[in-house]
């Protein structure tokens, strides 16, 4: 499991879709994409995107 896999998961466990998880961490949707499909591999927004996905940092980039 990768960050995507981790991402895609935490919100689909909070049910949000990529648009409303995007505007709540306050980054654009294709930037949560690219995200979801593993082109990018340390978001910009690490810890907003954790915060929103109730989960720590470290667990969204390395499963720990």
């Amino acid at each position: 499991m990768n960050l995507a896999h981790r991402v895609k998961q935490k919100r689909a466990e909070l049910n949000l879709s990529q648009t409303q998880l995007a505007q709540l961490v306050g980054m654009r949707q294709q930037s949560l994409h690219a995200i979801e499909s593993g082109v990018t591999k340390r978001p910009r927004l690490l810890i907003e995107l954790a915060a929103v996905l109730k989960c720590e940092p470290r667990w969204l980039l390395y499963g720990e």
